[in-house]
């Protein structure tokens, strides 16, 4: 293997937990790369709105993790739009389409993807009325009408920024309020063109013009049908973690398929450490960005100690 191809520091996923990992192993002065197959930010990148982040009162979730980003090439860690296929804990190595990389230490911040609804045609119509994010697509429905499915803080700072995008907005939810902060949910109570519409499920998407048209809702406390015209549907229902890599190498995960870790955001592999949202626990952009520190620094005392390759944890 190359020299070109050997590294101190591999990082995997490009969310908070990544960017903030890339950010302290450039610092540290470890020959440190990430690498990311979907798109940088990961779903942070995709918040209309963050209020909860220090130092910041409000700022877009993709103007963040640009910050984010900027500050970790400024430190020199190159960023590679690769998607990562395989992990070899034994070799210490990571594939790619380029090939394989070897690594001092692996950092896995996979993060964790959004649920589906499971409609017949969901997938047929991501781009064509359906989309997981209003950031990036509720622009292209200025004026028009459109619905969100979902109860929590997602959903509800979904709708906060469609409010002032679309004329109107449907708020649909299986249980009969929402569950985000009261904070969130009482903004969206406050808005005049929210419709929300509680106890509810989406039945089917109805297409028109091989987009979408229209959706078909069931009220389970009266069991009414409605169908309601609508241009886009907005899907915030949850997410699961990104864990499938380091299952096939052999990480361990716990009962939800999170990755196990310890306070050091060790896993069950030496040299292998997971931070941010496909460990579990509290969700936030904060807590991301606190493990991918623990990790970055613990995964720098690990090379420099000479651990690696020991084949036991220290």
């Amino acid at each position: 293997m190359s020299d070109k191809n050997e590294i101190d520091l591999a990082i995997i996923g490009g969310g908070p937990a990544g960017l903030t990992a890339a950010i302290y192993g450039g610092r540290m002065g470890l020959k440190t790369a990430l690498y990311e197959g979907k798109g940088f930010g990961g779903l942070a990148g995709t918040a209309p709105k963050i209020e909860n982040y220090p130092g910041f009162g409000s700022i877009n979730g993709l103007e963040l993790t640009e910050k984010m980003r900027e500050q970790a090439e400024k430190w020199g860690t190159p960023f590679y739009f690769n998607e990562v296929s395989e992990i070899n804990p034994k070799e210490m190595t990571i594939t790619t389409y380029e090939g394989d990389t070897k690594a001092k230490a692996i950092i896995i911040a996979t993060g964790s993807k959004h649920l589906t609804l499971g409609l017949p045609n969901e997938f047929e119509l991501v781009g064509n009325g359906i989309s997981y994010c209003a950031t990036c697509d509720g622009p292209i429905f200025r004026d028009q009408v459109v619905a969100t499915v979902g109860g929590g803080n997602a959903a509800g700072l979904e709708v906060i920024y469609l409010s002032g995008v679309a004329r109107k907005v449907y708020l649909i939810h299986r249980r009969h309020c929402m569950r985000a902060e009261a904070c969130i949910a009482d903004e969206v109570v406050s808005l005049n063109n929210v419709i929300p519409m509680y106890n509810c499920t989406i039945e089917e998407a109805i297409t028109k013009d091989n987009k979408l048209g229209a959706l078909k809702i069931k009220n389970h406390e009266t069991g009414e049908i409605t169908k309601i015209n609508v241009n886009a549907l907005f899907i915030a229902i949850g997410v699961e973690p990104q864990t499938e890599l380091a299952k096939k190498a052999g990480i361990e995960l716990d009962k939800d398929n999170y990755i196990k870790v310890n306070r050091k955001q060790e896993t069950n592999i030496p040299g292998i450490y997971a931070a941010g949202d496909v460990t579990g626990g509290i969700r936030q952009v904060a807590t991301a960005v606190g493990e991918a520190t623990t990790a970055a620094m613990n995964a720098y005392l690990f090379i420099k100690k000479g651990w690696y390759g020991e084949g036991e944890k220290k």
